[in-house]
């Protein structure tokens, strides 16, 4: 029972997980229609500056902090950069340029750190009962906290309220006096910060390396399929559901199978309901 309860709260750390990449994805696309396929290394990029600021401060929390807030100026900058260019180009250009992102950024990687798995030490010892370490529960909490900060963003600021404008009614909300400009900088910056903070988070239990951004990119835009492309709420129920029956297959089969099984159970969803989990409301 105990092991059973470990692995549910290990499906959680990990559905937390692809539930802060997976809604950064689907952020970008809902609102500036970006298929972003460099959005894994986003990921790989806050586990290396993760790992780069620690080996100069010492101190993980912090490290993670700026990682995170660096790869938010870093990602969003690079998809700003090319916004007003290729502004009503379509998905497909976009995601014709995010897979050269993503290569260069990986190929960047490969220069910069090698091809050496780059770990640091879990910043918290011990364990707690029924839910295995006291580092996954530390970082199941934080990612549930920053998942409700972004919520109460949206909801509650005004900044929050310009984004759900643009987002239901481009040109009404422009002709109200909504800056476009300034809610697809926010968007680019908080998509690229949650990425980041989703690869600080993992760096203690999976090590960083140049292609770790292709494993959850895969994950995570099955996540945002399932869940209604732009639905952040379908995205989120996908995540934590991806992350438990992986973390409960384990048990009996091999992680690779499991994963295949995941994949494969979505695949039915995608089937039996074309809009994904967003028709169940």
């Amino acid at each position: 029972m105990e092991q059973i309860a470990a692995q549910l709260a290990n499906g959680l750390v990990v559905g937390t997980t692809i539930a802060l990449t997976a809604l950064g994805l689907t952020l970008v696309f809902g609102i500036l229609h970006i298929v972003n396929l460099s959005h894994g290394e986003f990921y790989m990029m806050g586990a290396y500056f993760t790992w780069a600021a620690h080996s100069v401060l010492g101190n993980f929390w912090a490290s993670a902090v700026l990682a995170a807030l660096a790869t938010g100026l870093v990602g969003g900058a690079l998809l700003l950069a090319f916004a007003g260019r290729l502004a009503g180009a379509g998905p497909l250009r976009w995601a014709l340029l995010t897979l050269g992102f993503g290569y260069v950024l990986r190929e960047l990687a490969h220069l910069l750190f090698g091809n050496d798995f780059k770990l640091v030490d879990l910043p918290l010892e011990g364990t707690v009962p029924y839910f295995g370490g006291l580092y996954r529960v530390v970082v199941m909490l934080a990612s549930i906290a920053l998942i409700a900060a972004l919520a109460l963003f949206l909801g509650k600021t005004r900044y929050g309220v310009m984004i759900r404008a643009i987002a239901s009614n481009r040109e009404a909300a422009q002709v109200a006096g909504v800056s476009a400009r300034k809610v697809y900088a926010w968007i680019a910056f908080i998509s690229a910060l949650l990425a980041g903070a989703a690869g600080a988070f993992m760096l203690p239990i999976t090590s960083a390396y140049p292609t770790m951004g292709l494993e959850i990119l895969i994950m995570a835009f099955v996540v945002v399929v399932v869940g209604g492309m732009g639905n952040i709420r379908g995205a989120l129920v996908a995540s934590l559901f991806a992350g438990l029956l992986q973390s409960v297959l384990i048990l009996v089969m091999k992680p690779s199978f499991a994963m295949i099984v995941v994949l494969c159970t979505f695949m039915l969803v995608l089937v039996l309901r074309r809009e994904g989990v967003r028709a169940a409301w």
